[in-house]
């Protein structure tokens, strides 16, 4: 999969989303045009089980949010903000995994740096459901690709052979910050291009 961090997270979001779109009538859009996003944690752990519940019907039975994991742990106090638990029942199987911190330092970012790439994150990623055949994977992991990649697909994809060879799979999860939405259909159609999606 890849995605953005949100569906709000556009260079090109006013361009993007219709004028008289109203605000609540966006995650469908973007669910239309893309296979995933990803929650950042400040945003999940701030919403009502009925903005979950919201976000579950706004969306085809195909789309996957990833959600990233707090980081600090969850409070003992579940007036606090919704806990995972919450946001895994109110997604039911539309949540793919849950992805580690993005800003939390990660042993496996040293990966990514090794091709050249000193933006680009490796990131930790445990998948909800998954395949029978991928049940033997030692870990799984996410990437944040480098902005100057996202339009050169050229390299990007040069990137992710040399990341894929390295890790000894391919990422389940690639983001990119701030793209454009041209950005990310341009990634999107690389992936499905190399089998990746």
């Amino acid at each position: 999969m890849v995605t953005s961090r949100g569906w709000w997270d556009l260079a090109d979001h006013d361009q993007f989303y219709p004028d008289d779109l109203p605000e609540d009538w966006q995650l469908s859009y973007f669910a239309n045009q893309f296979r995933a996003t990803l929650l950042p944690a400040e945003t999940w752990t701030n919403a009502k089980p009925t903005r979950v519940a919201q976000w579950q019907d706004d969306v085809p039975a195909g789309f996957r949010f990833v959600a990233e994991q707090p980081t600090a742990p969850p409070a003992a106090d579940t007036r606090q903000g919704l806990q995972p638990e919450g946001l895994t029942q109110g997604l039911g199987s539309l949540l793919a995994g849950w992805l580690e911190p993005i800003d939390a330092p990660t042993s496996r970012s040293r990966a990514a740096a090794l091709m050249g790439f000193k933006p680009s994150r490796c990131l930790g990623y445990q998948r909800l459901h998954p395949l029978q055949d991928d049940a033997a994977c030692p870990h799984e992991y996410a990437l944040m690709a480098p902005t100057e990649l996202h339009r050169d697909l050229r390299h990007a994809k040069d990137w992710l052979r040399k990341m894929t060879e390295h890790q000894g799979q391919a990422p389940r999860l690639i983001i990119l910050a701030r793209p454009s939405s041209n950005d990310l259909m341009r990634w999107q159609t690389l992936l499905e291009l190399l089998g990746m999606e």
